[in-house]
């Protein structure tokens, strides 16, 4: 009897350290506080100003984590959607990358983005305390495949030091395009030849969008193009104008700005005085400018739309990581961790998390400050930016490419936007 009680209590201790084993093993294959060493690539763009605050901040997180190294992959914006779809058909996508409402879409249509609604139900991804909208904005198809690391607005950012030498007031929300003419050549006369009154914009598919919406239109309807042939025609007329009136640059200096970031660009150089850009580009422009910047609406039909689309800049996570709780782990201390807030300081606008934006309020400076003025008016007539097809972005760089093509005087306007629609068409019927 006495042998029989021992093989019993012997058998429990053997079975209760076995379980125990197994647990340990269970925890180093998944869970997110494994201490198992694990590397995560991370990617996004943007200019030097950013990279630095990208490095420390995953130098905190890596000290707060010691298991994890964070790999770190960085271009410029203009580069980046086809980086990133290049590396992802060949199975080498980065762990967790940037995205936003420009390039989410094709990223998700293309299945290189992992669906985040079993890691925020397994609480691995907290979004409770994020904005609506910017939950919203991180949908594809009612699925949530991005976290927002805050919002955004375009707008027209200028140098108020030439428009005041120029003897013009200061140009107001909700301007018209008539308006917006005019300021340009009041600008130029001033400026003369050393600068221009604005960048040639002619290619940059965020105007497009805001001019096809005044129109009632989208760039993109279901899987193809949402605009006609006399829209684009319209809108390539509008910018070979501003570059007859010689109030662009020259094509050959333009065609040299794509590849450059905000610390080289012509605004922050004083070469031209004004660019369209999502809001939070207004601090980071204005700590490479000599003269101050403002913010105001991109310019209007008068008899147009008025709702703007709400830009949403996020973190996601690549369909084919081998890590996703280390993953989410990362986006969540980025998008709810007070000593990460503090680093980040609203970098893509107002921060999604309404404990962060308090967190930094007192961090704030004037830039920033601009900025969310700005947001907050223009956000009461925004709306959820529109859905697009697969290979949307290999249209958006077909835009940029075809302005050229007409500003070198290789094409015709009207040879240009047949071209455009017919590539166009062949690129999302892929």
């Amino acid at each position: 009897m006495k042998l029989k009680k021992f093989l019993l209590l012997f058998m429990s201790t053997i079975l209760f350290f076995g379980l125990a084993a197994c647990s340990s093993e269970e925890t180093k294959s998944g869970a997110s506080d494994s201490k198992e060493k694990v590397e995560l690539r991370v990617a996004w763009w943007g200019g030097q100003a950013r990279h630095d605050k990208m490095n420390e901040l995953f130098d905190l997180f890596e000290e707060k984590n010691p298991n994890i190294t964070v790999s770190r992959e960085f271009t410029v914006e203009n580069q980046y959607a086809e980086k990133f779809t290049t590396q992802a058909a060949g199975g080498n996508a980065p762990d967790v990358m940037q995205t936003s409402s420009f390039f989410q879409f094709d990223f998700v249509k293309r299945n290189m983005m992992l669906d985040l609604g079993p890691l925020v139900e397994s609480g691995d991804l907290n979004v409770k305390d994020l904005d609506p909208m910017d939950i919203e904005g991180g949908k594809v198809n009612d699925k949530l495949y991005a976290i927002s690391l805050g919002h955004n607005i375009t707008g027209v950012i200028y140098n108020k030091a030439m428009f005041e030498k120029a003897g013009l007031e200061l140009p107001k929300n909700n301007w018209t395009w008539d308006e917006y003419v005019e300021t340009a050549k009041a600008l130029q006369k001033s400026l003369g030849k050393d600068a221009w009154a604005t960048e040639d914009e002619g290619g940059v598919y965020r105007g497009l969008e805001l001019f096809a919406q005044q129109r009632g239109k989208s760039v993109f309807k279901g899987d193809g193009l949402g605009i006609n042939k006399q829209d684009l025609t319209d809108w390539f007329t509008f910018w070979d104008q501003m570059r007859k009136d010689g109030l662009t640059p020259p094509a050959d200096i333009q065609s040299e700005q794509g590849d450059k970031t905000q610390e080289q660009s012509m605004l922050a150089l004083g070469k031209v005085a004004m660019i369209s850009k999502s809001s939070n580009q207004l601090k980071i422009y204005q700590g490479s400018a000599k003269d101050e910047l403002a913010i105001v609406s991109y310019p209007m039909d008068p008899n147009g739309e008025k709702k703007v689309p709400l830009i949403v800049a996020s973190l996601g996570i690549s369909a084919k990581t081998k890590h996703p709780k280390e993953a989410a782990k990362l986006i969540n201390f980025v998008a709810n961790d007070p000593d990460a807030a503090k680093i980040f300081k609203g970098e893509h606008g107002p921060q999604a998390s309404k404990q962060m934006q308090e967190v930094i309020k007192p961090l704030l400076g004037e830039p920033e400050n601009k900025e969310y003025a700005f947001v907050d008016e223009m956000i009461q007539s925004s709306k959820p930016y529109p859905s697009m097809p697969s290979n949307s972005t290999s249209v958006q760089k077909l835009l940029l490419s075809t302005n050229q093509a007409i500003a070198f005087e290789q094409k015709s306007i009207s040879q240009a936007v047949d071209e455009f629609f017919s590539q166009a068409e062949q690129i999302l019927n892929r």
